[in-house]
């Protein structure tokens, strides 16, 4: 099997979404001193990913604090778009690959990142999508750049759920060895839980 060569990769955290259910931006919510949506950048830059982006959501307050962001080029119309965003700004950079995620994950892990885009190197064309108590978690995924224009011509024809828009494309699953890893926080209760575990 070739080396790993972690400059291949991109990251992207999607920071668009409404926070309906927690009732106000959960991107910028402090979590143990830093910001929910620094704890899941900081990971990705510890995963060694190439410059970070975040797609949509507060970007003023993002760039205030530093951080690279992209404008949704489809602001409003779900995550799907958000992945677009994100795979026609690192394809442009020549990345084979860019892991997406969502803002809400605190304990994303920088070594299952890391596994993720090692099993990448088996099967370029695949997508790669992180499993957690028999879930996919399409909001933990790598995505192969080469896939960009079977998910624009998805998107044109209607389709905004990112699954249904990769039914034709080899997929590999894989199992988080700890479920919490993949813990999302988007209801008071999920923030609860994670409070009374740090």
């Amino acid at each position: 099997m070739e080396n790993l060569k972690i400059s291949d990769f991109g990251g992207a955290v999607l920071a668009g979404g409404f926070s309906k259910r927690m009732g106000f931006d959960k991107a910028l919510l402090e979590l143990d001193g830093k910001p929910l949506i620094t704890r899941v950048t900081d990971s990705l830059l510890e995963a060694g990913l190439v410059a970070p982006q975040i797609v949509g959501g507060d970007i003023e307050s993002f760039r205030k604090l530093g951080y690279s962001c992209l404008e949704d080029e489809y602001p409003g119309e779900g995550p799907l778009g958000g992945i677009i965003t994100a795979l026609n700004y690192f394809k442009a950079l020549e990345k084979s690959h860019v892991f997406v995620v969502a803002c809400d994950l605190p304990n994303i892990s920088a070594s299952f990142i890391n596994q993720m885009c090692k099993e990448s190197l088996r099967e370029k064309e695949s997508v790669i999508v992180a499993m957690a108590n028999g879930y996919l978690q399409w909001m933990h995924t790598l995505w192969p750049t080469t896939i960009l224009e079977t998910l624009i011509e998805a998107f044109k024809n209607g389709e905004r759920a990112a699954w249904r828009a990769i039914k034709d494309v080899p997929l590999i699953k894989i199992d988080s060895a700890n479920p919490d890893h993949l813990l999302d926080i988007d209801r008071p209760e999920d923030l609860e839980k994670f409070l009374n575990e740090i």
